[in-house]
């Protein structure tokens, strides 16, 4: 290490080293630049900007040696055998360019490292068999053989750093032991080399130019070349990522299509299952209009031709009660379609006043009551003492309660209960349990639905549009409140309206105003 160092500073004009080392590290950097653009590319694109990578660093490293040749002060005469010299460059920029090839094959960065240090070495000893000085030259074999450790060790190194993932602690990592694999080696060898003065003089003839000038000259043409180089991957870089970000948002585009494209599928089979819901709807409303139509018309009829005898025949008075019934049918029906299309549209209006929930829901049961025994089904009130006064739209409470207890009773087999309840805490609960089928937990959203049926058979079994659950919850939360539902298949269901406190008037048992 001593010998190196004092062969650097005695035999050395720091300048021209200072600059040899510039151009080293110039160099490096841009081979390290062109080595990570290779490795964006594939195939042919990569081997040349492989190759292209060696070349540079050939050419600066050769700058670099001729430059510190030059800086090289034994205190003789000095000139270089052109062919030599030649020679030398031409292994600087083949050799390492044959280096970096090997770094991507399966022989590895080690290897292919190796080889760029074997042809700074190559390079630096042709180069000096180039030197021709009065002077017998004896070489140091301890110290050759030291920098053909330092080249090739460090050199295998920095392959190998190179090849790992790219970040910018590998990169310089790399362009640093491979800048001191040039080094190293070079002045590693110069310590070496011991000059031993003879008396004779060096042929004249030719042109003679200081060190100083000839150093000027080669690290202008290295730098351009070098330079030029750089600005090439730079650019590359440059177009490359630019081409990568439009890319980017074309593929951006493209899911954006594909999911507008997902999206107009759902809504089209959304639409698909509104229609079939529609359809389905109409078949079954077709069923409910024509039932107590048929009725209306068949008993209008026979009154009409007297077909059981005068008008005052005491029959025609059920009849007429038949047809009084299903006409209110056929009302009820079209009341809830037009509820329904109102509080769709957001049209409907609350006609608030303050009444007894408790008078209204014994009104519904009796109401009710009919359509109980004929089903075989027990109807109760179950209500607590003083319940308060509600402030709500009356005929609106009363369509809720209604729907509540006629689903109840139509899905509750003979022998089965049908249960109302009413409490008030924080808030005023109705509700309406039975015994009856129930349904799972997955047929909740459905049921929910306007013109829903779980199963299309049940519209045929139990009498219905599927408007009844839908419009409860929409007259509820037209109040401010919730409805809640509770089944299980073959079990019951219950059905709880909640409705916010500020709507009991009164905590104690009165006349509504």
């Amino acid at each position: 290490m001593y010998t190196v160092l004092g062969c650097l500073f005695q035999q050395h004009d720091l300048i021209l080293v200072a600059a040899a080392a510039a151009m080293c590290i110039f160099a490096c950097g841009t081979a390290q630049a062109m080595s990570l653009r290779a490795r964006t590319y594939q195939g042919r694109a990569q081997l040349l900007w492989l190759l292209g990578a060696g070349s540079v660093a050939g050419a600066g490293i050769w700058a670099t040696h001729f430059v510190a040749m030059l800086a090289y002060q034994p205190g003789l005469p000095m000139r270089y055998d052109v062919a030599l010299t030649i020679l030398s460059a031409m292994i600087a920029i083949a050799i390492p360019a044959l280096g970096s090839v090997i770094s991507v094959t399966r022989a590895g960065g080690a290897l292919g490292g190796m080889v760029f240090g074997a042809g700074v070495l190559s390079m630096h000893y042709v180069g000096m068999a180039a030197l021709q000085m009065p002077a017998v030259i004896v070489w140091n074999s301890g110290m050759v053989a030291g920098s053909v450790i330092v080249g090739v060790s460090l050199g295998g190194m920095a392959g190998h750093v190179a090849m790992l993932p790219a970040s910018w602690v590998n990169s310089v990592s790399s362009a640093g032991l491979r800048i001191a694999a040039i080094i190293g080696a070079h002045f590693t060898a110069m310590a070496s080399l011991t000059a031993i003065p003879m008396n004779q003089s060096l042929p004249q003839g030719g042109a003679s130019f200081s060190p100083a000038i000839i150093a000027f000259l080669v690290m202008v043409m290295a730098a351009f070349v070098v330079g030029q180089a750089l600005i090439v991957a730079m650019v590359d870089r440059h177009l490359k990522s630019k081409s990568e970000r439009a890319a980017m948002q074309m593929r951006a585009y493209i899911a954006e299509l594909e999911e507008t494209k997902n999206s107009l599928e759902k809504a089209s089979s959304a639409a698909e299952v509104a229609s079939k819901s529609k359809s389905a709807f109409l078949a079954s409303m077709s069923h409910e209009l024509r039932t107590p139509l048929n009725a209306i018309l068949g008993f209008s009829e026979t009154m009409m031709s007297e077909a059981l005898g005068p008008l005052g025949t005491p029959r025609y008075k059920d009849y007429l009660t038949d047809v009084h019934n299903s006409g209110r049918h056929l009302l009820e029906l079209i009341n809830d379609i037009l509820d329904i299309a109102r509080l769709d549209a957001g049209q409907a209006e609350l006609d608030e006043t303050i009444f007894s929930p408790a008078e209204k829901i014994q009104d519904v049961v009796r109401m009710m009551s009919a359509q109980a025994l004929k089903a075989k089904v027990t109807l109760v009130a179950d209500l607590p003492p003083n319940l308060p006064l509600l402030t709500a739209d009356r005929r609106r409470v009363r369509q809720i309660l209604l729907h509540l207890v006629s689903n109840a009773l139509k899905f509750t087999g003979p022998g089965g209960t049908v249960t109302v309840r009413a409490w008030a805490d924080d808030a005023f609960m109705f509700q309406v349990s039975d015994t009856g089928i129930g349904m799972s937990r997955q047929d909740f959203s459905k049921a929910m639905e306007p013109f829903g049926q779980i199963d299309s058979s049940l519209a045929r079994k139990y009498e219905g549009t599927g408007l009844g659950l839908p419009l409860t919850r929409q007259l509820t939360e037209l109040h401010g409140g919730t409805l809640a539902l509770e089944s299980e298949l073959g079990t019951g269901t219950t059905v709880t309206v909640t409705l916010p406190k500020w709507r009991m008037a009164q905590m104690e048992t009165g006349k509504a105003a």
